[in-house]
């Protein structure tokens, strides 16, 4: 039973639950191989037993038992040689809120992903690491200190000279350094925490919300897309702190190489992807600071 509620969770819900261990990709990539082979062995041993049966036959023309046999070998190894390719069909044509048909299309592609990335092991120790010091870590913008000064009138100038303003690049910087506090820590469908468990929407939503680049509500992985700046060029003109997202995904681009991530039950929170790696279509790179 546990098995099949497997296979019919949506992603209505939250489309990042969609291959989120990835283990129903593993699954299915398991299965797509066992149905090649079926189609290509099976209707084959049938073919070799049948061209007995017609060698049979012409030696006993009279036996109408070969004939039905032959006949049946046939059937067998037509209906053989095309299921595989009705369910494939059957599974390309659900709904995306279905994840056996959303991970259907992406196996083969995950399945080698995981094949050449490094293992992120999960600490399952009960000390998890605990909520750093925010202060070093949150975003001062333009917009910010012209609120303070605003509101301190005349003595707006000496708390302005005080504080230093980020740029986009070293606010950024500060996301992503915040960010990486939480590698290690483990991957929870539908979780809020940064410590205990968060998957990758709430992640991305909670390090953003944490150090002042977002101040809006949460949202699912995909929509972040809606959110923020446009990075015209896409992962070519990415920095620290961009938002990557995905069909179904979203992570924070460490401005080098990699992705810090709620990538995934078997992983974690992570930071050894390259963005360019994910098997899930890319929809953009959205600009918070």
């Amino acid at each position: 039973m546990k098995s099949f509620q497997i296979l019919i969770t949506t992603c209505s819900s939250d489309v990042s639950s969609c291959c989120s261990d990835y283990g129903i990709a593993m699954f299915l990539y398991i299965m797509k191989q066992a149905l090649l082979l079926i189609q290509i062995a099976v209707p084959t041993i049938l073919v070799v037993m049948a061209i007995v049966q017609l060698i049979k036959m012409m030696i006993s023309p009279d036996d109408k038992k070969s004939v039905k046999s032959l006949y049946n070998k046939f059937i067998a190894a037509v209906f053989v040689f095309f299921t595989p390719l009705m369910v494939n069909v059957v599974l390309s044509i659900l709904p995306d809120g279905f994840e056996v048909a959303a991970c259907w299309e992406s196996a083969e592609a995950i399945a080698e992903a995981m094949k050449n990335e490094p293992r992120h092991t999960v600490s399952h120790t009960s000390t998890k690491k605990q909520t750093v010091n925010l202060e070093n870590y949150r975003i001062v913008t333009e917009t910010d200190m012209d609120t303070t000064d605003s509101a301190k009138g005349s003595t707006g100038n000496k708390s302005k000279s005080n504080k230093k303003v980020d740029t986009s690049k070293t606010a950024g910087q500060k996301i992503v350094n915040y960010a990486l506090n939480f590698v290690g820590n483990p991957y929870v469908w539908g979780g809020s925490s940064l410590t205990d468990g968060c998957d990758c929407s709430h992640f991305v939503y909670l390090v953003l919300k944490d150090v002042g680049a977002y101040k809006g509500a949460y949202t699912t992985s995909s929509n972040w897309v809606r959110l923020g700046k446009e990075v015209k060029g896409g992962l070519a003109n990415a920095q620290a702190g961009d938002v990557v997202v995905y069909d179904g995904h979203v992570g924070i681009y460490d401005g080098k190489k990699y992705l810090v991530e709620a990538k995934g039950k078997a992983y974690g929170i992570t930071h050894d992807r390259a963005p360019q790696n994910s098997s899930r279509r890319l929809l953009g790179v959205r600009r918070f600071v």
